[in-house]
């Protein structure tokens, strides 16, 4: 009978491993991240951090002998760098590994924040020693500083530049910090940043500031007399999430804020976690029970692993974009669209818009929630409506007509409204007849320290 316990427990392996959402040498819960060729691009280029790819293949010797050490690097740059890992093993991503030319495993490639006229960052081979200590110092070895250093009569003409958001260290020290360095690169072409060393009295007074170091975020370009003042740690997460979010237009809580703008009523709105079935149904479901519940309910399917750095920042900035949906959605535009859509159902299934009676009964047009997608609610809602396992992804939920519509494209708050409002109206909305029915599973998210400003 050993034989046949023995075959047992190799196909309970498999099924559990063949069941399981990331596949590759590193799990979801490494410091680590796998990419693919369906990611790859989006991934690496949205940050200027130096970036860490390893090409590998999982039956490789050497690859192994490496996963320790490049984990441990991935930890020790937390913060100033990323480590990821492509599965050249893979078919679909044969293609991306010939595309960097990888002849051998393991290759190791760092992308510097150097770019192509088209966006892509250009990368340099690694022929350092492959210790843990030695890639992480060659990590920040390649940190840029992307924050520039003005004087307090700049202030003004600073804010006044480009299009951007703006965030300001003001500070003793004449260089930018490591953890400045770090929270600019992670946020490159998305906020603008500088540094003011020994601001002199009058700044200081006109921002509030009576002590050093302090951080300003000025949301709208041109406008230096509407600002938000960061009262938090000094910290590697708190301080991009605070940035992004003041970014994405949400003012956080701890923050003092210096903005005379009243917030929307559906700015006040919050995105609410599904977490487990009386989640969902409070959230999406209860429409004829509830006048607070909408028609419509986008549900963000977003990773996080709350013991990681990286995961939580990546949250953050993608519960940004879901609250920059949330906090613009055009109740007037969307009445006046949904009472011109037709009220029959085409032959391809496709499903009525909703119409202005259901707007005024509901309030906001819809109701914007997340699901962890590494969770059980998680992993039901990505197979239930047949998600791909690019992340993060989302699905807009019609209950009360039983029609759904999975959303494909880049995740950013502008196109995701679109997208919303789009389907609101019926647009790509399909009939389903299964039970929303999910799993229950919640995780509480834990801060980690980093370096000081």
């Amino acid at each position: 009978m050993p034989g046949i316990r023995a075959l047992y427990l190799s196909l309970v392996a498999a099924v559990v491993l063949s069941a399981s959402p990331v596949l590759g040498m590193y799990d979801t819960g490494s410091a680590v991240k796998q990419l693919g060729a369906s990611n790859f691009e989006r991934i690496v280029s949205k940050t200027s951090q130096p970036t860490f790819v390893k090409f590998y293949a999982p039956w490789c010797g050497h690859c192994k002998n490496l996963e320790p050490e490049y984990e441990r690097a991935a930890s020790k740059a937390q913060g100033v760098a990323k480590f990821y890992a492509v599965n050249c093993d893979e078919d679909k991503n044969r293609g991306l590994c010939a595309q960097y030319n990888v002849q051998g495993y393991p290759t190791l490639k760092v992308f510097t924040e150097k770019r192509t006229k088209r966006g892509s960052r250009r990368s340099v081979d690694y022929q350092g020693k492959r210790k843990a200590a030695a890639m992480a110092k060659f990590a920040r070895s390649l940190l840029p500083n992307l924050s520039k250093k003005i004087s307090s009569d700049e202030l003004d003409s600073f804010v006044a530049s480009g299009s951007l958001p703006k965030a300001l260290l003001l500070t003793e020290r004449t260089k930018a910090s490591e953890l400045w360095k770090g929270v600019s690169a992670h946020l490159d072409r998305k906020v603008k940043f500088a540094h003011i060393a020994n601001p002199d009295q009058d700044t200081l007074e006109s921002l509030g500031i009576s002590e050093l170091p302090a951080i300003a975020v000025f949301p709208t370009s041109g406008d230096a007399s509407a600002f938000e003042i960061y009262s938090g740690e000094s910290k590697y997460v708190p301080l991009v999430r605070f940035i992004s979010n003041i970014a994405s237009g949400k003012t956080p809580k701890g923050s003092v804020s210096h903005s005379q703008k009243p917030a929307s009523r559906v700015a006040s709105l919050s995105v609410d976690e599904i977490a487990s079935q009386a989640d969902l149904e409070r959230l999406c479901v209860n429409h004829a029970t509830s006048s607070s519940v909408p028609v419509l309910c986008i549900i963000g399917v977003v990773a996080l692993e709350p013991e990681y750095e990286e995961s939580r920042l990546e949250h953050a900035q993608a519960i940004g974009e879901l609250e920059l949906v949330l906090k613009n959605q055009k109740l007037s535009s969307v009445k006046k669209a949904a009472n011109t859509h037709s009220e029959e159902e085409d032959e391809d299934d496709e499903v009525t818009g909703n119409t202005a009676a259901d707007t005024e009964e509901t309030g906001p047009p819809f109701r914007v929630a997340w699901v962890n997608a590494l969770s059980e609610s998680g992993l039901k809602i990505r197979s239930m409506f047949g998600l791909s396992d690019d992340l993060p992804s989302a699905v807009a939920v019609s209950p009360p007509k039983r029609a759904a519509a999975p959303y494909r494209g880049a995740f950013s708050g502008e196109e995701l409204l679109a997208w919303a409002e789009s389907c609101y109206q019926g647009h790509n909305m399909r009939r389903f007849s299964f039970e929303l029915d999910i799993g229950n599973e919640h995780t509480e998210p834990v801060e980690a320290a980093h370096d000081e400003l």
